[in-house]
């Protein structure tokens, strides 16, 4: 591999790095995660919680799917959306660490609470507390 292609493709890698924490990096967006933890809501769902209009929603949805960070599913005229299977383990990471401190910070989820095993849609379990700096 050239100097170019090297180059181009730690480009490549930056801008996906960039996206999926510019989606991170938005309170709305981090509540819209932390409500679809438990699994599959509807837009309307997500507009009654926060109570935002659901064009507004339907923006931050579109980012954090262009990120992506969720998925949709279509029943009928519905559409449903949950949180995608992070293939990278670093962005596994990122997301669990990012929600589990969304919980503490909205007092659904303390340190007392113990650790956060977060597994929506992913086949590895992660069971080491976030709260924990890494030995």
């Amino acid at each position: 591999m050239c100097a170019q292609e090297a180059e181009k493709m730690s480009d490549r890698s930056l801008a996906v790095l960039e996206e999926f924490y510019l989606a991170l990096s938005d309170g709305t967006r981090l509540r819209l995660l932390s409500l679809m933890q438990r699994g599959e809501v509807s837009v309307g769902y997500l507009s009654e919680m926060l109570d935002q209009s659901q064009p507004k929603i339907s923006r931050h949805l579109a980012y954090l799917r262009s990120a992506g960070l969720v998925e949709t599913r279509r029943d009928g005229k519905w559409i449903y959306y949950h949180i995608a299977k992070q293939e990278n383990s670093f962005a596994l990471r990122s997301l669990t660490d990012a929600l589990a401190w969304t919980g503490n910070a909205t007092g659904e989820r303390t340190l007392e609470d113990g650790p956060v095993a977060y597994t929506n849609n992913v086949d590895s379990q992660r069971t080491e507390d976030p709260w924990e700096p890494e030995t």
